[in-house]
């Protein structure tokens, strides 16, 4: 049975604040997401972890899942499963910034048979998603269990909420800082793709997109939010992109185009 709650005036449980704090000293550092994800795992055990903010598109910040199970990618997840997902009624909720919508959904909550059978088939036990609105736009994350494990208890759905709303801000903050680094730099960027492209035609264009916001010192949050793909992609493009270019590091790269 779906379960959709709006959340307005809960207190923050105190359990929440060394997460939050833990995540408040990764603030526009490279490990910030990763951060963000070991804090919360280790405190409410998850199988898959979400961060997805949409609008006319949908930019996935984490995608955090299983390796043998990988996401849906945000923009089919938008395109074909939100329209008839309970999740899309939880954003419908969200007009307030100062709320959050908290829904429990269980795969025979979902009427598209395909999507439905895809959270059956991964042992889906319980999907909870903390929807909020930002800026003319919405936030969701989204946390999953599977069999064997039992669904969510109160607590920690207490934490999980009171973790996302604390949480949020640091995001907001996080994302400005390194989206600074990429809007001041893109001239510079836009020169080693150039070179990238000129002098070694064996990189994909994305792996050239990718190597150029390295060799300049764009983290890898920053790249890409400024690409639009998830922290896994930039970093399987590098990983190739250093195997076919023969180096091992940023510096290594940059000298490479910057002779």
């Amino acid at each position: 049975m779906t379960l959709l709650r709006r959340i307005e005036a809960d207190p923050i449980v105190p359990e929440v604040l060394p997460a939050f704090l833990a995540a408040l000293r990764m603030v526009g550092c490279a490990g910030f997401y990763r951060t963000f994800i070991r804090v919360l795992k280790d405190t409410v055990p998850v199988d898959r972890l979400y961060l997805i903010e949409g609008a006319a598109g949908a930019v996935p910040l984490i995608a955090e899942t299983e390796p043998e199970k990988p996401p849906v990618p945000a923009s089919t997840y938008i395109s074909q499963f939100l329209p008839s997902d309970p999740l899309q009624a939880a954003i419908d909720m969200v007009r307030d910034p100062a709320a959050v919508v908290r829904l429990q959904v269980s795969p025979r909550d979902i009427v598209v048979p395909r999507y439905r059978a895809m959270l059956e088939r991964a042992g889906v036990v319980e999907r909870v998603s903390f929807v909020q609105q930002h800026d003319k736009a919405w936030r969701c994350l989204t946390v999953v269990r599977r069999a064997p494990s039992a669904a969510f208890g109160a607590a920690e759905l207490d934490w999980l909420g009171g973790f996302f709303r604390l949480a949020t801000a640091l995001i907001d903050r996080h994302r400005l800082l390194v989206g600074e680094v990429v809007q001041h730099r893109a001239d510079r960027i836009a020169e080693l793709e150039a070179r990238f492209t000129l002098g070694f035609p064996a990189l994909t264009p994305r792996e050239t997109q990718v190597c150029a916001r390295a060799a300049i010192g764009v983290s890898i949050e920053g790249a890409a939010l400024d690409l639009g793909i998830g922290i896994s992609s930039v970093l399987t493009y590098r990983k190739r992109a250093y195997r076919r270019l023969g180096v091992t590091s940023a510096y290594e790269l940059a000298r490479l185009v910057m002779r």
